[in-house]
């Protein structure tokens, strides 16, 4: 009873914490000690900082950021703030009490939502970005004012080009080849750690650092997103390199070769860029109300990374489609980004 009485209380005062900081500085925390724990992990340390702490209680997205999300569509509701997509804004200087509960209801929620998902689900999706998923689509809806999807404006679309509202207006797939490859790149990298760090973890006999490669390009994109803090116009890429590195984890874990599981990151990569602009469109953009972005693309992408592309064998080490899968995914993307960026100047001139 004490131990369900702690938990319960430790993951309310997380979800506080991470509402009174704002979700971006909520998760840009979250990130840092990232860093300093994949650091520790690597140096020996036996102590799992990322599953305990990074991932799990007090900074665990699924206590924290999502839940600071979650009080930010209250805060919107309750009319203590006038942008209910300003996920900088730390939300204790509102002097709201009633904003801190709620994220701490919240985190206690994601806590146990979470737990629920590994444990009757388990190795289907991500369950922190499904956690998130979850909570911020029930209060979207709960204190959004157009529902899930929201209305899309007289004159405008929701989807295309030509659409008058988007995410990241400085960086969507109607740039055509630089968005293809951008995506790609920081898939490949991601997948480059994950490699470097499987290999180190199997030459030390320490399975924990392979069970963390998945981890610091994450963290190193969250960290980056300071910059957009200071009003600059930076990509947003975290989720980016999370899904090249799943991507990358599920042909390593297959027994492919180290050129193929760049491929897989690589392709991936690009996967989750398109993702997260076009769920972006879908439920985010518009009608007031937050559903994280990065997140609806880790949650879509992670389903065939962890369950549907191994079901369908395409990660057979043995198998000539281990390769021509992924290769398939980056040329079609590839052509989609060619055509796009060329209709996206024809548009222009």
């Amino acid at each position: 009873m004490m131990d369900i009485l702690v938990t319960i209380f430790t993951a309310f005062v997380s979800g506080v914490l991470a509402t009174a900081l704002g979700a971006l500085g909520s998760v840009i925390l979250t990130a840092l000690v990232s860093i300093v724990g994949v650091f520790s992990i690597m140096a020996g340390c036996e102590y799992n900082i990322i599953g305990n702490i990074c991932f799990g209680m007090f900074l665990g997205p699924q206590v924290a950021f999502g839940p600071a999300l979650c009080a930010m569509n209250y805060a919107w509701k309750k009319g203590y703030i006038k942008d209910s997509k300003g996920l900088a804004l730390p939300l204790g200087s509102l002097q709201k009490t009633d904003v801190l509960v709620f994220g701490g209801i919240c985190a206690v929620a994601g806590w146990y939502l979470n737990t629920a998902l590994g444990t009757f689900l388990p190795g289907l999706f991500d369950c922190v970005a499904a956690t998130i998923v979850i909570l911020n689509v029930i209060t979207k809806i709960m204190f959004g004012n157009e529902g899930l999807m929201g209305k899309v404006p007289e004159g405008d679309k929701r989807f295309g080009l030509n659409s008058k509202n988007k995410w990241l207006p400085h960086m969507t797939y109607g740039h055509g080849s630089m968005f293809w490859l951008f995506g790609g790149s920081v898939g490949f990298i991601a997948a480059w750690l994950l490699y470097q760090m499987c290999r180190f973890s199997e030459q030390v006999g320490n399975p924990m650092i392979a069970g963390i490669s998945f981890v610091p390009l994450w963290a190193i994109a969250v960290v980056f997103l300071i910059f957009m803090c200071c009003g600059l116009p930076c990509p947003v890429f975290h989720h980016v390199g999370l899904v090249g590195a799943y991507g990358a984890q599920m042909a390593y874990n297959a027994g492919c070769s180290e050129i193929r599981v760049y491929l897989w990151g690589f392709a991936f990569g690009i996967f989750a860029h398109y993702a997260g602009d076009l769920l972006a469109d879908l439920f985010f953009v518009y009608g007031e109300g937050y559903v994280d972005p990065p997140s609806l693309s880790m949650l879509f992408c992670s389903v065939f990374a962890f369950a549907v592309f191994p079901a369908l064998g395409l990660v057979n080490p043995d198998s000539a489609v281990s390769v021509i899968a992924p290769m398939a995914i980056i040329l079609a993307f590839g052509i989609f980004a060619y055509f796009t960026g060329k209709c996206k100047k024809a548009d222009m001139s």
